[in-house]
């Protein structure tokens, strides 16, 4: 597949090159309009792949609309669209970006926006403890950490029911680096903590490029 140079710039910017958190966020303001158009023109089924995940973990549930769902990066809303397809409804998105979840808006997929960092030490004031059914992870931790840290996966365990689903997704050549490490160190750190149950992990073709992706899919168990 053809792609135009400044494409694959875009995502490289922010998924490899050392460009910084604020770089990275810099990055996404100016790409935020053309930023679901490049990555599926990158073929990038990550959004699909995870929502398909969540629905058959959660066992064929007669009404998709009473779960309720937080997409963390929600970015332009392309997990919200995927949610919206099966009847998942009830999905909030979070994104640190506004100019990302201006798009969003405008897809009408969530039924709350909330513009927020995660992994600061402290829930944001719009979060509570034991909110979400499930809360989806996909594409949120890059290569060169200027994403969501991992421990922000802390942050998501509280305001997750009991008994319910987090689900990370990510790119076989993210899950090869030095995040990909940490991510996997702090989901087995919280399974060693009884906080979480990791109960499935799963690999998908097609996820991004020529990338594999891996999926864990864990259950919360404070």
């Amino acid at each position: 597949m053809m792609l135009a140079e400044d494409t694959n710039n875009q995502f490289d910017k922010v998924a490899s090159v050392p460009v910084g958190y604020a770089g990275s966020q810099a990055v996404y303001s100016t790409w935020a309009t053309k930023y679901e158009e490049d990555m599926t023109n990158m073929g990038y089924n990550g959004p699909r792949q995870i929502v398909a995940l969540m629905h058959a973990a959660l066992g064929g549930v007669t009404d998709p609309s009473s779960v309720r769902v937080l997409d963390v990066p929600a970015g332009t809303g392309m997990v919200g669209s995927e949610l919206q397809k099966l009847g998942y409804t009830n999905a909030d998105g979070l994104d640190a970006n506004p100019d990302m979840l201006k798009v969003a808006e405008n897809k009408q997929v969530y039924q709350r926006l909330i513009e927020a960092k995660l992994g600061t030490g402290q829930l944001p004031v719009d979060l509570e403890p034991n909110m979400y059914d499930a809360v989806l992870l996909v594409g949120a931790f890059s290569q060169n950490g200027t994403h969501l840290p991992c421990k922000c996966l802390e942050d998501l365990v509280q305001i997750t029911k009991p008994g319910g689903l987090i689900i990370v997704g990510t790119g076989s050549e993210t899950l090869q680096s030095d995040v990909g490490a940490a991510l996997v160190a702090t989901l087995q750190d919280l399974q060693e903590r009884a906080l979480l149950s990791i109960i499935d992990k799963t690999t998908r073709s097609g996820y991004f490029r020529d990338w594999e992706g891996t999926f864990f899919v864990c259950r919360v168990t404070s």
